[in-house]
C-alpha cells in the first residue's frame, strides 16, 4: 500500500515540476527575443554530471517502488482444450460459466490449499476479475467467436497486500482445476448411506450387493474402454480393478452368500416373503402372456406376406469394385421379424424370472435350519459391504487420478507476471521523462523575469 502511494507521488512530483518548468518558459519567453531564446537552449549543459546523477537517483527510487507495486499485480490465462469448450460447454455437456473460476467455492479452496492467513473469501474475491480473452461482437454473427481462453487478474488491496501475488493466482488456478474435475468429470459414486440390512430380506440384500458391484463394473469397464493403458499411482488399471470386483461378485456374493441363504432357506419373515414372490410371479406371468400374444401376432403378420411382394424389392446394384449384384431393400416383414424376436426374448426372460422365484419359494418353504445360520449370513453381509466400499474408494481414486491426468491436458494455465524487460523499458521511459523535467527546469531559470 505504501509503495503504491510513494510510486504515484514520485510521478505526480515529476509531472508537476515539468508542467511548472514549461509554464515558466512559456511565460518568460516573451521577455527575450528569438536569438536570445535560441542561445539559452544552445548553451545549456545537457551532460551535466549533477543532472545525470539526480536523474539516476530519482529513476532508481521510482524503479524500486514500481517493482514492489508491480509484484502485487499478476494475471493468468486459463485455456480450455476439449471439444465441448468451443460450444460454451463443460466436458459433460452442461453450460460453461466462467464466473466459476473466481466463485466462492474456488476462492475458499485456494485459501485452504495455500493456508493463507488474515484474509477472508470476500476480501480475496474482490481482488480477482475474470473475462474472456477473445470474443467477437454479437452484431455480426459471422464474426462471433466463443472464447476458450479466460484471463484471471489479481490486484492486491489493503486487505491482501501481505500475500504473494503470484502464489495467489497459482492457488486460484489449481483450486479451479480441482473444482472443475470434481464437478464436471468425476461424477461416479455409490449409495452414500448404508442400508438397514436388519430390516431387509436376505435375498433382497444379495440383490442390493449385486447391484452395487455391477455399478462399479459398468463404470470401470467404461473407463477402460476410454483409456485402457492408464495406470494409477499404485500401479492399477481400470481393467485390473474390474477383475477384482468381478471375482468378488462371482465368488463372495453369487456363490458364497447367495448359496448360503438359498440352500439353507435363511429368511426373516418367511410367509410374507413367499407371498411377495407369489404376487410377483402373477404380475410377471401377466407380462409373459402379453409378450407371447404379441409374438404370435407378429408371426401371423409375417405369414400374410407373399413371396411375390418380397421379390419386387430386389434391385440391380453395383458394389465398390464395380461388380453387379441384386440388392434387397428392407421391407415391413423385416421389421416384423425383429419385433417377433424381441417378444420371444421377453417371454424367455419372464419365464426365467418365474422359475427363479419358484426355486426361492421352495427353498424358503422346505428348509427349517435357516434361523440357525442367520448370524453367519449377517457377518458375511457386513464383510461384503465393507469390501464393496473399499472397491468404491479405489475406483473413485483411480477415476480422479485419470480425470486429473486428462484435464491437465484439457485445462492449461499460464501465469503472467511483470517481466524484467518490461520493467527496464518503464525505467528507461521514466528516466527520459525525468531528465527532460530536470533540464527544462534548469533552462527555465535562465529566462529573465523581466525584459
Amino acid at each position: 500500500m505504501v509503495t503504491g502511494i510513494l510510486q504515484k507521488s514520485i510521478i505526480i512530483i515529476v509531472c508537476a515540476l515539468l508542467l511548472a518548468s514549461v509554464a515558466r518558459i512559456f511565460l518568460r519567453s516573451k521577455n527575450v527575443n528569438r536569438t536570445e531564446r535560441t542561445q539559452i537552449f544552445k548553451t545549456a549543459e545537457y551532460l551535466n554530471a549533477w543532472v545525470i546523477l539526480l536523474c539516476f537517483i530519482i529513476t532508481m527510487t521510482y524503479g524500486i517502488f514500481n517493482h514492489f507495486e508491480l509484484k502485487k499485480s499478476v494475471h493468468a490465462v486459463i485455456s480450455l482444450n476439449y471439444s465441448e469448450a468451443s460450444q460454451a460447454q463443460n466436458s459433460n455437456g452442461t453450460r460453461y460459466n466462467m464466473a466459476e473460476i473466481i466463485s466462492d467455492e474456488v476462492v475458499e479452496r485456494a485459501i485452504e490449499k495455500g493456508a493463507l492467513k488474515n484474509v477472508t473469501v470476500k476480501q480475496l474475491k474482490n481482488c480477482l476479475t475474470v473475462y474472456p480473452c477473445v470474443q467477437g461482437g454479437v452484431e455480426d454473427e459471422s464474426q462471433y467467436h466463443i472464447s476458450t481462453e479466460f484471463a484471471v487478474e489479481y490486484h492486491a488491496s489493503k486487505d491482501t497486500y501481505h500475500l504473494d501475488s503470484e502464489n495467489v493466482i497459482k492457488l486460484v488456478a489449481a483450486a479451479y482445476k480441482e473444482h472443475y474435475i470434481e464437478k464436471y468429470t468425476d461424477n461416479f459414486k455409490l449409495d452414500e448411506e448404508k442400508p438397514d440390512f436388519e430390516k431387509m430380506e436376505y435375498m433382497d440384500i444379495v440383490a442390493y450387493l449385486d447391484k452395487e458391484t455391477t455399478a462399479l463394473l459398468d463404470y470401470l469397464y467404461g473407463m477402460a474402454e476410454e483409456n485402457s493403458s492408464f495406470v494409477t499411482e499404485n500401479g492399477s488399471t481400470f481393467n485390473s480393478i474390474a477383475g477384482k470386483v468381478y471375482q468378488f461378485q462371482e465368488t463372495q456374493i453369487n456363490q458364497n452368500l447367495k448359496s448360503l441363504i438359498l440352500q439353507n432357506g435363511i429368511v426373516r419373515k418367511g410367509q410374507e416373503y413367499v407371498d411377495r414372490l407369489l404376487y410377483q410371479n402373477k404380475n410377471v406371468d401377466f407380462d409373459r402372456q402379453k409378450n407371447f400374444a404379441s409374438y404370435n401376432l407378429c408371426n401371423q403378420a409375417i405369414d400374410m406376406y407373399s413371396e411375390e411382394m418380397t421379390r419386387i424389392v430386389l434391385v440391380p446394384t453395383w458394389d465398390e469394385e464395380g461388380k453387379y449384384y441384386m440388392g434387397r431393400t428392407k421391407v415391413g416383414v423385416d421389421e416384423l421379424s425383429v419385433m417377433a424376436t424381441n417378444f420371444s426374448d421377453y417371454v424367455a426372460s419372464n419365464e426365467k424370472e418365474i422359475m427363479d422365484n419358484n426355486l426361492v419359494i421352495n427353498k424358503m418353504s422346505s428348509n427349517s435350519s435357516g434361523s440357525q445360520l442367520q448370524g453367519s449370513a449377517d457377518l458375511l453381509i457386513d464383510s461384503s459391504y465393507e469390501i464393496i466400499k473399499g472397491f468404491e474408494k479405489e475406483t473413485i481414486k483411480a477415476g480422479r487420478e485419470y480425470s486429473n491426468h486428462k484435464m491437465n491436458q484439457c485445462i492449461a494455465v499460464s501465469i503472467y507476471g511483470n517481466s524484467l524487460m518490461n520493467e527496464l523499458k518503464t525505467l528507461v521511459l521514466f528516466a527520459a521523462f525525468t531528465y527532460g523535467m530536470i533540464m527544462l527546469r534548469r533552462i527555465s531559470k535562465r529566462f529573465p523575469k523581466k525584459a
